[in-house]
């Protein structure tokens, strides 16, 4: 059965590559569609979900504007809008994580053959426990890559870490590992990939794959230079295998006496004897050539596995220099927060005396106030007590008597003018500020003089009412004579027999009702036997003795013809 291997690596974080926004030349655009995609979740959609709450309570406990976060959790930490190219902060925090999880080469386990297909089972196995074997890592972006010569899988995630200091929840590896149960430092890592690597070892051979036991990796050399070292060592061995073969051959050969069998009994002739023994001596002398070859391929091996200590040692030293930086910066982190809670502390102190000088100095003006207050109430009580005086002069009560009918006497006086000077004032319409200054008397012969204005003028309004209503009464009679002319008309349409035979018998319904109307009318004013009927009878009949003769006059005419 053919041992596979496992790798489960770092990989280059390109969610568009992963996603298929693009394509590179190791990729077959017609097998995409085949792509398995478990999660597809915008990065700044995650970062919203993940750090938001956490955000706004960071925002809450701040006393300063300028201390909050105002663009969201991702322009915070790394210093531009949300992006889906992974960026790394200045401590070394990446804004996403990703890992490649692979089965087997393209030799042994390829797409579209059987192992592959089984090997898709055990891929799509590894990636549906990712995140409950994991709960700090927040998967966004997971697929595996079907269209290319080997099964694979890529998973995106972002480390989600809880803190006491600054924004509670944070992306931060160390801390999601720690939580997670892999403890601190640079071999946290070691040991959760090791975990994950057992995990899907597991699962493969559970679908009756046998894994080979991991190599040891390209350490601290480049991926270019480990290509190139594995090349020169493959042409180095295929340059060296038909050697080896010929040497092999040539020591397993003897040729004794005329006709002598070979290993595979094959007899030859002397010229074939001799032409072996030639060879036999190339052979040798190219094996000489080969050690040689040997010798110098054994010297590049060393230096080239001196060469590897070398960078191990480096890498070494790189990684004690690595974690000096971090407790630098975790130091530094510290400082910083120390400086903040004391430079808060110290803006909070100078608050509180700026808050106590403002409180002293509002003492100060109110003390300066009451001063001048008293003051102007020791003023006020002179003039009081000289008012006093002069009204104890009016009263006829002698300076000294301090009884209390006399200040009875003044209270009630005082309460008098007081009411008597709101009634004036109010009466007049006068502010506060007016009536205050103006004495009784002068007031009261303002309002003397406002009444004497209002009575003439109503007395000038109502000599004009007066000429108004008598002409309204005059143009009212006169319209009441042109009235009852008109009634009287209407009464000699209804009940004069020679006026009224023109007219039909819906014409003189009409007619009679109006008449009737009118009649009430005057009749409940007590007016209808007032009434100069004759008169007016009379003049009626006179204009309509002129009509009656002028159509008669028609008529006649009309007949002469």
């Amino acid at each position: 059965m053919i041992c596979r291997t496992i790798s489960i690596c770092q990989g280059k974080g390109s969610i568009g590559h992963n996603n298929r926004v693009f394509h590179t030349k190791n990729t077959n655009p017609e097998l995409t569609p085949n792509n398995i995609v478990f999660v597809k979740q915008p990065i700044k959609e995650a970062y919203e979900q993940l750090f938001r709450e956490a955000v706004e309570r960071y925002n809450a406990r701040q006393k300063r504007n300028d201390r909050k976060i105002k663009n969201g959790y991702f322009e915070y930490q790394f210093g531009q809008p949300v992006t889906e190219t992974r960026l790394t902060s200045p401590d070394k925090r990446k804004s996403f994580y990703e890992d490649v999880v692979q089965l087997g080469t393209m030799e042994d386990t390829g797409v579209g053959t059987v192992d592959g297909e089984r090997a898709v089972e055990c891929l799509c196995e590894y990636m549906k426990g990712f995140s409950e074997r994991n709960p700090n890592f927040h998967v966004f972006n997971a697929v595996l890559h079907l269209d290319e010569k080997t099964p694979h899988l890529h998973i995106d995630y972002i480390p989600v870490g809880h803190y006491k200091r600054g924004v509670d929840t944070q992306n931060g590896i160390a801390q999601a590992l720690k939580e997670m149960g892999y403890g601190d430092g640079k071999n946290a890592i070691a040991k959760w990939r090791q975990a994950e690597y057992l995990v899907f070892r597991k699962i493969c051979e559970k679908h009756g794959f046998q894994i080979a036991e991991p190599k040891k990796s390209r350490g601290s050399l480049t991926v270019e230079e480990y290509k190139n070292y594995c090349a020169d060592k493959k042409r180095l061995n295929d340059k060296l295998k038909p050697l080896r073969e010929m040497e092999l051959a040539a020591d397993e050969s003897t040729v004794v006496g005329k006709k002598q069998l070979l290993s595979h009994n094959i007899t030859v002739t002397p010229e074939e004897f001799e032409q072996l023994e030639k060879e036999k001596k190339a052979v040798a002398v190219q094996s000489i050539d080969n050690q040689r070859e040997r010798d110098f391929i054994k010297q590049r091996n060393e230096e080239i596995a001196e060469r590897s200590r070398e960078l191990d040692k480096r890498e070494v030293g790189i990684s004690e220099k690595e974690e000096q930086l971090d407790t630098l910066i975790s130091d530094a982190k510290q400082l910083k927060y120390d400086a903040e809670i004391i430079h808060e502390q110290a803006e909070h102190d100078f608050a509180r005396a700026k808050s106590e000088r403002e409180f002293q100095r509002d003492i100060n003006e109110k003390y300066s106030k009451l001063t001048n207050e008293f003051y102007k109430a020791e003023r006020e009580n002179d003039r009081l007590n000289r008012q006093l005086y002069k009204i104890r002069d009016i009263l006829n009560v002698p300076r000294s008597d301090s009884g209390d009918e006399t200040i009875e006497c003044c209270r009630e006086i005082a309460d008098e003018n007081y009411q008597l000077k709101s009634c004036i004032a109010k009466e007049l319409g006068l502010s506060y500020q007016q009536r205050k200054d103006l004495r009784v008397t002068d007031m009261l012969k303002t309002l003397v003089d406002n009444f004497k204005c209002r009575i003439k003028s109503a007395e000038t309004e109502i000599e004009e009412n007066r000429s108004i209503i008598a002409s309204l009464r005059d143009t009212l009679s006169k319209l009441k004579d042109e009235f009852l002319k008109v009634v009287l008309g209407i009464n000699a349409l209804v009940y004069m027999e020679k006026y009224n035979s023109g007219l039909s018998g819906f014409g003189k319904a009409l007619a009679k009702g109006i008449s009737l109307f009118i009649d009430n009318c005057f009749k409940n004013r007590g007016e209808f036997d007032l009434i100069d009927k004759c008169e007016i009878d009379s003049e009626i009949r006179k204009n309509m003795e002129l009509f009656t003769e002028k159509e008669r006059t028609k008529n006649n005419s009309y007949y002469e013809r």
